[in-house]
């Protein structure tokens, strides 16, 4: 079974579990490209989440490097990072042995902003506060493609991973594509900053329909990435110490997730900005860090702490069965209504713990020295009963 968002839905999203750590601030989350695991980064540590049961997997500590920013990189257990030591580099860590694999040098101060392309895991681009941003393939020693003459630049790639945006100084998009790198940019766009708000996110929409800014004032807005145009403004949350809080799309591309500073999370429809819900999460800090699970009906945020969100369980949803939707023919004609957007898997909230997790060998051990002992039930195979951890994913 799979769950449709609608406004509805959105307002059952509550903090499910809030993940103990260190009370240092989190610079940035990613999902793995299957969605299984959480990369957190703050200055002190990098920590790998588990998704489903929300417990750490590992940990590396980072006070060498004091990362500003991290992302998952090829295979899935090596990672980017940042540093604002060890001459700015960009490092990326095996997880596995917790050791520095490659090393890319190029920036003369810390990078910001590391994404990776999609459907290609050899190459990323950063950008960093010396105003530089940098193309780099794995396969080769020295940054591919560099970008000058930027101001204040943030970049990401397209879901498709053709093309790739930067911005300049909060007034200026360009469209790059990545088959005519050594060329201008495909397109650029000039826009009047009138409330001298700097731009301090760049997204994509999951159909690269739309390009989303993230600001450091009390509003976002989103642009068309073919023509430049404006396509439609959100706000009406609270972001009084101008904090660069980072927006997010839900993985259907209908609704658009921001913080503000005192701890809610806004949900607005991404083609009206109509305001959907407004949630009140446990914490009174602001919620700087937002990222929507890739394929369940989940997200994350962070200030000092991080926060699993998840509908209510005991929640009204309009739920749909996958296998009989896929099964189900669709009928060209004018009078067919269009198709709902694609369901999104929904997580079940775990069970409490009954009784420590007990090993299959341990049961077989048991019931062997049973029947040398001559038990009751030996001949019978019966066994006791045994509490087991439940599990609903």
């Amino acid at each position: 079974m799979s769950m449709r968002l609608n406004d509805e839905a959105m307002r059952q999203f509550t903090v499910a579990k809030i993940q103990e750590g260190t009370n240092v601030r989190k610079s940035s989350l990613d999902f793995s490209a299957d969605g299984r695991c959480l990369l957190v980064c703050d200055p002190s540590a990098l920590t790998l989440i588990s998704s489903s049961r929300q417990s750490v997997l590992c940990q590396v500590h980072m006070h060498h490097y004091n990362p500003e920013v991290a992302c998952f990189a090829q295979p899935a257990n090596r990672v980017l990072h940042s540093s604002s030591k060890t001459n700015y580099s960009i490092f990326c860590q095996d997880l596995n042995t917790r050791s520095v694999v490659r090393k890319f040098c190029g920036h003369s101060k810390s990078a910001l902003i590391l994404s990776t392309q999609p459907g290609n895991g050899n190459v990323f681009i950063s950008a960093g506060r010396d105003d530089q941003v940098y193309m780099w393939d794995f396969r080769v020693s020295d940054h591919t493609y560099h970008l000058k003459k930027l101001l204040q630049p943030l970049c990401g790639y397209d879901p498709t991973g053709k093309t790739f945006a930067t911005t300049s100084k909060s007034m200026r998009i360009d469209i790059h594509d990545v088959r005519m790198l050594g060329e201008k940019p495909s397109t650029k766009f000039e826009y009047n900053n009138n409330d001298a708000a700097d731009w301090s996110h760049l997204q994509f929409s999951p159909d690269g329909k739309t390009l989303l800014l993230s600001t450091n004032c009390s509003r976002f807005f989103s642009v068309n990435p073919l023509s430049g145009s404006f396509h439609q403004a959100y706000a009406g949350y609270c972001n009084e110490q101008r904090l660069p809080l980072k927006a997010a799309f839900t993985p259907d591309s209908q609704f658009v997730l921001s913080g503000d500073g005192h701890g809610q999370v806004y949900v607005w429809r991404a083609s009206s900005g109509k305001l959907a819900a407004q949630l009140k999460g446990r914490s009174v800090g602001p919620v700087r860090c937002l990222r929507f699970h890739p394929t369940a009906t989940m997200f994350v945020t962070s200030n000092e702490r991080v926060s699993f969100w998840m509908p209510k369980r005991n929640g009204v949803y309009d739920w749909v069965d996958e296998e009989l939707t896929e099964a189900q023919p669709v009928v060209k004609s004018e009078a067919t209504p269009k198709p709902f957007p694609k369901p999104i898997t929904f997580p079940m909230p775990m069970t409490k713990r009954n009784q420590p997790r007990q090993s299959f060998l341990s049961l077989t051990n048991r019931f062997s020295k049973r029947q040398r002992m001559g038990h009751p039930n030996a001949e019978s195979g019966l066994r006791e009963p045994v509490s087991y951890n439940c599990r609903y994913e």
